[in-house]
């Protein structure tokens, strides 16, 4: 893709300013390198970065002897999962041990588990809503809270209703998530407000998801700010194409299940195993820029690859940045750094503007070899000092 004229003019700002270190040793080579690597993703573009594929269950089911919990715990260190954990419409009545066991096997195991409450868009009373999740906090060891039934509309007390919902929940835990769940699409103010740290956008059937259409507004997020649900879909072929769609629309969780209405969440499909396997094979694909296995691909993993390239022709392993596993730090690995930065749809007009034209990956090589040079001619510059008697740096 062409850089812009404000992206073109600051990355060389940033490749002057390489130059004219020449003159001057204020600036640290970690410094230089952050700023080249943040002017190439400005020159990128991108909306958000990629996220690992969630896999969010709705666990409306109880943790008795062979519960669906425990093959949700057998799959917990191999994708990540998020189980909504719901004993009673909401917490219960008292504290189940059962629960406790559960939850505290899977969340031992890597997984993820909020507590559901229901909200009646917007008309049950907020005491009662913020006395459910009190519940939570007291007798379950969790990582947040899923508000179903949102409202997806305003006016402005609506919207206050459901912060206060999120207020109460950071004001137990600040690092609890808060997923809200409209199941269809909604306006933005319900993340700006804020009133979740995501939300839920699709809730139906599988033949209507092919169809689907998100929001425009959903492409200026990251991809972990939005989940999908899928339910009464028999194919494990759809499932699986219901996964890459996913990602093609930028949607950081999805739970896809053959069980049907009237309750589609109480137990786990015929086809779990598949899927797990699905989502896994998909974040290998999607993450290979995580060159800093952190989970996202971001700036800091261009940052990764600009350190090594392009002087590391050969021996090079995922963790210098490569991407593609031929052993190389080089442009092929920032084209794949580039994509997953920024995951568009699979068409064919998509796939061609997601390759960066010549003159883009060629001012990202020039970044990468400046920094290489500049750290070259400061070691120059340090020996011959060292020759001469002068103290080092």
């Amino acid at each position: 893709m062409p850089l812009c004229e404000s992206c073109r003019a600051s990355l060389g700002w940033k490749m002057n300013m390489l130059r004219a270190d020449r003159r001057s040793e204020a600036e640290t080579p970690k410094s230089l390198l952050a700023a080249a690597a943040f002017a190439l993703a400005l020159a990128f573009g991108a909306a958000g970065n990629a996220q690992a594929l969630e896999i969010v269950v709705p666990a409306y089911f109880y943790p008795g002897q062979n519960s669906p919990w425990a093959r949700m715990t057998a799959a917990a260190d191999d994708v990540p999962i998020t189980a909504i954990m719901n004993p009673g419409n909401g917490p219960g009545g008292s504290k189940d041990n059962n629960y406790v066991s559960a939850v505290n096997a899977f969340r031992a195991a890597g997984g993820r588990v909020i507590g559901y409450v229901y909200s009646s868009y917007g008309s049950r009373p907020l005491a009662q809503v913020t006395a459910d999740i009190d519940r939570y906090a007291q007798w379950y060891a969790i990582d947040g809270i899923f508000v179903d039934e949102m409202a997806n509309t305003g006016p402005a007390e609506r919207l206050n209703y459901y912060r206060s919902i999120y207020n109460h929940v950071k004001g137990l835990n600040p690092r609890w998530e808060v997923m809200g769940n409209p199941g269809t699409h909604t306006i933005e103010q319900y993340l700006t407000w804020p009133t979740a740290d995501r939300l839920m956008v699709f809730e139906n059937v599988g033949a209507a998801y092919p169809g689907y259409v998100p929001s425009p507004w959903n492409a200026d997020y990251d991809s972990d700010r939005f989940v999908h649900l899928v339910h009464t879909e028999p194919s494990a072929a759809n499932m699986a194409a219901a996964l890459e769609l996913a990602v093609q629309r930028s949607a950081g969780g999805i739970y896809v299940t053959d069980d049907v209405m009237n309750n589609p969440w109480n137990t786990l499909p015929t086809y779990w195993e598949a899927e797990v396997a699905a989502a896994a094979g998909i974040n290998a694909e999607y993450q290979a820029a995580d060159f800093n296995q952190d989970g996202a691909v971001d700036a800091a993993d261009l940052e990764r690859w600009s350190a090594n390239a392009p002087l590391m022709t050969s021996g090079a392993f995922h963790r210098h940045g490569d991407a593609n596993g031929d052993g190389a730090v080089d442009g092929g690995d920032l084209l794949i750094w580039q994509q997953q930065f920024a995951p568009a749809p699979a068409t064919a007009s998509s796939a061609v503007a997601g390759v960066p034209e010549p003159a883009a990956c060629w001012l990202a090589l020039a970044a990468a070899a400046s920094c290489r040079r500049w750290r070259a001619e400061r070691s120059r510059r340090r020996w011959r000092r060292r020759k001469r008697g002068f103290a080092s740096q």
